[in-house]
């Protein structure tokens, strides 16, 4: 009995909210004024978004390769003598590179001050080459003295030889295709096999510098 007059009493107040009695005994409804509805607190949902921020970093590995270089004597001219300078070349060189060092002509700076070549400045190629058994084979082209003062011929023969002997293990003596002048001016014929003692005489007086082989990091490689 409790339940349905609990019941009865929650129709009878809904119904007191939402109709009222009219002078004719009438019940209508009742709607909420508009400006009870223009003061109701707006329902806002609020949404949030959250945007995460990748970052992607890639590293990057440094790789340093170590060049072997070797320091070598190349022989120039100073007051009429045969004057060794250092110069750096690659560890693995050979007889070209010794050439290359001698037509490229004394090194610029204090280094090279005072020195000159007898060899011509423009030249066609020289090459040299070891035989196998202990020669070096030069191979001037035609016409290699046609252009060098008589007085400078066996310097510039000096240079060669001597730059090739002192920086080629295993290579004691230099033949010539053409015929050369010796350290005094002499006609040597060509094919006769020469060696470092017959030029002693053109050399300067020393002390003069030594070799050594050095290490240097020359290229740098970056690898993702």
């Amino acid at each position: 009995m409790f339940w349905r007059l609990a019941a009865i009493l929650g129709v009878l107040a809904f119904a007191t909210v939402a109709c009222s009695i009219v002078d004719d005994g009438r019940v209508e409804r009742v709607n909420p004024p508009a400006e009870l509805t223009d003061t109701l607190p707006p329902t806002t949902i609020a949404t949030t978004t959250t945007t995460e921020a990748v970052t992607t970093t890639i590293g990057l590995e440094t790789s340093t390769t170590g060049v072997q270089a070797q320091t070598v004597l190349v022989y120039f001219i100073a007051s009429g003598k045969l004057s060794p300078v250092l110069a750096s070349v690659a560890a693995q060189y050979g007889m070209a590179q010794l050439i290359a060092q001698l037509m490229d002509g004394p090194p610029e700076g204090g280094v090279g001050l005072g020195l000159r070549s007898a060899l011509p400045t423009e030249l066609e190629e020289i090459t040299a080459t070891p035989d196998g058994a202990g020669v070096a084979q030069v191979v001037l082209p035609e016409g290699f003295f046609d252009n060098i003062p008589a007085g400078d011929q066996r310097l510039a023969v000096g240079q060669i030889v001597m730059t090739l002997l002192d920086n080629t293990p295993g290579v004691g003596q230099v033949a010539f295709n053409l015929q050369v002048s010796g350290a005094e001016g002499e006609l040597i014929p060509a094919g006769q096999l020469l060696t470092r003692a017959d030029f002693l005489t053109l050399m300067a007086d020393g002390p003069f510098p030594s070799t050594a082989s050095t290490t240097s990091s020359t290229s740098t490689t970056l690898a993702p």
